[in-house]
């Protein structure tokens, strides 16, 4: 019976199992149906009462909104302007459409393209920034910085998390994580990033939502100053901090094809989420990538398109994919075009994509092939551009941690006694984690791990300025 539920799991012809209760009542056995059944209200394009979106699905900034609300655990409507229920909405609302996307609030409040910082204090996330200075200022909430914040709050330190999207980062774009150590059934990206969330700001971690950093100032070793963007409409903000954790992550490389670039943020997105995911019902679907992120992808948004195809530069899938992934993406007739790249997009009359022209690496042929939309989960690149020359970086951006500081930079770029701790950029006090880090291992389960132990290095900086 086990090789038979192993061998229908593989097939993707179930989700899950449940053993038979053994006594009643069994709490275990409920416990894990009522799960069963909100997994399947989430992915079930059910109506949410609350919030709305209401725009163009022609316009980026209504796709950026819409999962905005989502990765922020909202979930919500979004529906087309010339939509019945929408036109209802606006009409009870006195507000008419005017071109801009809009959000209407759980109160009936409706906001006209409001800001990233606008939506969030919308659903009551905290935006603002402390005038005190803290222990610990973390930069990006994806699955490390959030790691880190749950260890640094909950042992004591005052801990300031800094997100300029959404939590989660681009973790929280993954339909599902099959592997993550715990959950058997798998977890959403966005769910696992939502309990950390909430873990963290139960042990006391401070957030600033929606806030990008722009600047690093490290010229006081005991008090770091962080420039925060505070939107087009406000003045840049501060934030002093005794030590920083830089865990902005990664961000997927663009494909260089000059005509995909009109339907970018549209129909062509870099990562994917689950209302997008959604969005693509009845549609003719492309994934580019060969990883597990693009693998998950494909699985996720095969529940819902027409068809699925995995656009792969390589010979094979062996090389950069879980083998588990590879045979669900065979069982669900997800079609796989190996050796081969995006070349050309065509639009449709109406200037929306229709079809893209694959290009076989080795041989230059080209196919078309229809596409409603395209994600793409391609390489990446540290998001770090705004560091500047605050701390040592490679070529490619990421952060030169640990012994490679020395080696990398020499006595001239660590003039100090003792050696770099493992996470530790060529600043002391200033640390690196997950993805942004060179050498890091591109996996939650690592990143998760490399900001829960940085939290002990950030401990013995601030004793060296607290011993007496």
């Amino acid at each position: 019976m086990a090789a038979q539920v192993r061998q229908l799991l593989a097939g993707v012809q179930i989700d899950t199992y449940v053993v038979v209760p053994r006594h009643s009542p069994d709490e275990r056995f409920h416990r894990t149906i009522a799960e069963f059944l909100e997994e399947f209200a989430r992915g079930a394009d059910a109506r949410h009462p609350g919030f709305t979106v209401i725009g163009d699905d022609a316009q980026p900034r209504t796709h950026v909104l819409s999962n905005l609300l989502l990765r922020g655990g909202v979930h919500h409507d979004r529906l087309a302007p010339d939509a019945p229920d929408a036109a209802k909405l606006l009409d009870d609302s006195g507000v008419a459409y005017s071109g801009v996307p809009l959000v209407r609030t759980a109160e009936g409040r409706v906001l006209v393209d409001p800001s990233d910082t606008e939506l969030a204090s919308a659903h009551g996330l905290e935006t603002t920034l402390p005038d005190e200075v803290v222990d610990l200022a973390i930069v990006g909430a994806g699955p490390a910085g959030l790691a880190a914040a749950v260890y640094a709050a909950s042992e004591g330190l005052t801990t300031l998390v800094l997100e300029s999207e959404s939590v989660g980062g681009q973790a929280a774009s993954s339909s599902l994580i099959r592997n993550y150590l715990g959950f058997p059934r798998g977890v959403a990206g966005s769910d696992l990033a939502q309990r950390a969330y909430q873990q963290a700001w139960m042990f006391g971690a401070r957030f600033a939502h929606a806030r990008p950093v722009t600047g690093l100032d490290t010229g006081d070793p005991a008090r770091f100053r962080l420039t925060v963007d505070a939107g087009p409409a406000a003045r840049p903000g501060e934030v002093l901090a005794r030590s920083v954790i830089l865990a902005t992550g990664v961000s997927y490389r663009r494909l260089a094809v000059p005509s995909l670039k009109p339907f970018i943020g549209a129909t062509v997105f870099y990562g994917v989420s689950a209302a997008e995911a959604r969005a693509q019902t009845g549609r003719d679907v492309l994934i580019v990538g060969g990883g597990n992120s693009a693998g998950q992808a494909a699985l996720h948004v095969a529940r819902y398109a027409r068809s699925v195809t995995l656009v792969v530069r390589g010979v094979s899938l062996a090389d950069s994919m879980s083998q588990y992934l590879i045979e669900q993406l065979e069982a669900v007739g997800v079609v796989i075009r190996t050796e081969s790249r995006i070349a050309m997009a065509h639009p449709d009359d109406e200037g929306r994509l229709a079809a893209i022209d694959l290009e076989h690496t080795a041989t230059g042929a080209r196919t078309t092939v229809p596409a409603g939309a395209v994600f793409v989960t391609i390489g990446a690149r540290p998001r770090t551009d705004w560091v500047g020359d605050a701390v040592l970086r490679d070529r490619w951006g990421s952060i030169i941690t640990g012994p490679d500081v020395v080696a990398e930079g020499g006595r001239r770029v660590w003039p100090h006694e003792r050696p770099p701790a493992p996470n530790e950029a060529s600043v002391p006090g200033v640390f690196a984690v997950g993805d942004v880090r060179r050498g890091s291992i591109k996996r939650v389960a690592s990143a998760v791990g490399e900001g829960s132990v940085t939290v002990s290095s950030v401990h013995r900086h601030l004793g060296e300025f607290d011993a007496p």
